[in-house]
């Protein structure tokens, strides 16, 4: 897959700073919420995309969005059985700039709200039951959460794929089947067009040890999920646990669409995401728009490490102005006003 010289000269500078979070918490603040709205903003700090969320589908973790949540739903019914990161917050609903007047939300787990405006009505049905929040911090800085997976999912997009792409279908599979085998047992990397992504004829199987992490690097600026996916020939659902090992990776993408059913963290932060299909994962996007049913199936598996190396002090300047040059080249080039 061709990657973008954008990346390309991020990595150039990694060793400028480490790139990635504590196992404990891989992918930072957004790790113990279903739905993540980061915005995106360009050289100026000016706002390009606002971090909204928009679903009114039923979303069975958390939600947070830098700026507002815009439609009312039911959150939180899924975290019982499946929340590792769930000590990370109280918050089941994270609303930057508040919410929308007339938005109802009936919260079934997750803790607090946290919605400066005030707006919306809120029925909680659980126990202990949370409550609203106006003042004080989210405990999410959206801004340092934002700059630090920008520059994760372009130092994801820069991994050497370790799979085979296009692999013979397993002996007893579906010759249908798009195959992607690694064998690694700790991080398979994959590299896939837009095009094999949104293949309905032929959806994609993940062939690798249970276990391992997999890292999907989708390539295109528009890409839309066309089939189910598959892990090891079972088509994934919340009935396994492969699922939260695997993240698709958007490095490009200003627009995701999910129109198969999808199992797996979504990382896409220039992106806006949508879709008509349930999803499950973690999803990370610029703004959220009108989903399927998303189920919680936080990500659990391991990202690779940026070793930072320590530049020479009197290079120190030079190399943190190389650096905001090259982000504010990455605004201007994914998001033009």
């Amino acid at each position: 897959m061709k990657k973008t010289s954008i990346a390309v000269l991020f990595l150039g500078l990694a060793g400028l700073s480490a790139v990635s979070f504590a196992d404990s918490l891989p992918l930072g603040a957004a790790s113990a919420f279903n739905l993540v709205a980061l915005g995106t903003v360009d050289s100026s700090g000016n706002t390009v995309i606002a971090g909204n969320i928009g679903t009114n589908a039923d979303v069975m973790g958390r939600i947070a969005a830098a700026n507002m949540v815009t439609a009312g739903t039911t959150i939180g019914s899924g975290l019982g059985s499946n929340d590792p990161y769930g000590s990370s917050t109280t918050f089941a609903v994270v609303a930057g700039a508040g919410v929308s007047a007339g938005t109802t939300f009936n919260i079934n787990g997750g803790g607090n709200v946290y919605a400066p405006n005030a707006k919306g009505q809120y029925n909680w049905n659980e126990s202990p039951r949370g409550s609203l929040i106006t003042t004080g911090s989210s405990g999410i800085d959206f801004n340092s959460l934002r700059t630090t997976l920008d520059a994760e999912t372009l130092s994801l997009a820069g991994l050497s794929s370790t799979g085979v792409v296009g692999a013979p279908t397993p002996k007893g599979g579906n010759p249908s089947w798009f195959v992607l085998s690694g064998t690694n047992p700790v991080l398979n990397v994959f590299d896939i067009t837009a095009a094999e992504f949104a293949d309905t004829n032929h959806p994609l199987d993940i062939q690798v040890p249970v276990g391992s992490t997999v890292i999907i690097n989708v390539d295109g600026t528009s890409v839309t999920l066309g089939a189910g996916i598959y892990f090891n020939g079972v088509q994934e659902s919340d009935t396994n646990d492969d699922d939260n090992m695997i993240l698709f990776n958007f490095g490009q993408a200003t627009s995701v669409s999910i129109d198969g059913q999808m199992d797996g963290a979504v990382l896409a932060p220039f992106a806006v995401l949508s879709g008509n299909s349930q999803m499950g994962g973690t999803f990370i996007a610029a703004a959220i728009g009108q989903t399927g049913e998303v189920h919680n199936d936080e990500f659990d598996g391991t990202l690779p490490t940026v070793t930072a190396a320590t530049p020479e002090p009197g290079t120190m300047t030079l190399l943190g102005t190389g650096v905001l040059g090259i982000a504010g080249l990455a605004r201007r080039r994914f998001f033009k006003a």
